[in-house]
């Protein structure tokens, strides 16, 4: 029988070459067979460098409210950054990210124990309240926290929009008006520091609501929010804000502002004396009308 004390290494890669014809000759390619997992999604190895330096895990750790008893259960923290690895990886639905499962080096590369399943975030997201999200609100804070000083101060964004729910089975969906007309959504209030670009803060509001309700109080909120070494020197909004009482508030906190104003009559009519005859897309934005706005709001 024969014998040999040739020792086998089975993690080397195998590589075999091939000879192909071309057009300009015979070419030769190599084809390489290995037993390590390779993935589409390896980018995600810079994302979670960059959590791991910055201490994301351990923020997260402290604000979900999740407290598992089993021991086979799954660590909080693998299951939200399992579901964050998949909206980065392209997913808008929870179906989508547990289908991330069958690449198992995905797993691997954001560092968790497993992606989780659809049932597993259904699980996990309706452990998550309305103080579950205040508390979660605080890794927006955390994040603003790392900000540096900036002497001239920061830009401050705020927006609304529609977040539209086809199936509108969500809590706080109503019919309220979109781009694609009326549909169930929820119409989200967000204040963004412009220069980052980074979210500051936010409320989640029914479909109904419109841009302007209540967004002089979101916009206190905010600022009360903010750390004392982050101040705003400029606000900016679209016409959906621009309102008395919004331009109210922010006068009384001495804040710089620039808001757009939807191009009706009133607005017509207080810019021609200012420039007769020029209307439409050629009028310039930097007239000043807070004193009209005010006349005529009286």
């Amino acid at each position: 029988m024969l014998t040999t004390t040739d020792a086998v290494d089975k993690t080397a890669n195998q590589t075999v070459r091939l000879d192909l014809g071309t057009k300009d000759g015979v070419k030769s390619i190599r084809i390489g067979f290995t037993d390590q997992r390779l993935t589409a999604h390896g980018g995600l190895a810079v994302w979670t460098r960059f959590i791991t330096e910055r201490g994301l895990r351990e923020q997260l750790r402290a604000v979900l409210p999740h407290a598992p008893t089993s021991p086979n259960a799954y660590d909080p923290t693998d299951t939200a950054l399992g579901f964050i690895g998949g909206i980065l990886c392209g997913a808008n639905k929870l179906a989508q990210v547990a289908h991330l499962a069958h690449d198992p080096a995905v797993a691997e590369v954001l560092g968790i124990e497993a992606v989780p399943s659809q049932s597993t975030l259904s699980r996990f997201f309706a452990r998550c309240g309305r103080r579950a999200g205040e508390a979660l609100s605080g890794l927006h804070r955390w994040a603003v926290q790392e900000l540096p000083v900036r002497a001239e101060g920061y830009t401050l964004d705020l927006d609304s929009f529609s977040l539209i729910h086809e199936d509108g089975h969500q809590e706080g969906v109503r019919v309220g008006y979109t781009r694609k007309g009326l549909k169930p959504c929820h119409r989200p209030i967000v204040a963004a520091i412009a220069e980052i670009p980074l979210i500051a803060h936010f409320w989640l509001r029914p479909g109904n609501t419109a841009c302007v309700s209540n967004a002089a109080n979101f916009l206190g909120d905010t600022l009360a929010r903010l750390p004392a070494h982050v101040s705003i020197a400029l606000v900016r909004a679209d016409s959906g804000f621009c309102t008395q009482g919004m331009i109210t508030a922010l006068e009384s906190r001495g804040l710089h502002y620039i808001m757009t104003a939807a191009l009706r009559s009133p607005v017509r009519t207080s810019t021609e004396p200012v420039m007769p005859g020029i209307t439409g897309s050629a009028l310039p934005c930097a007239i000043r009308l807070e004193e009209s706005v005010r006349t005529r709001a009286r």
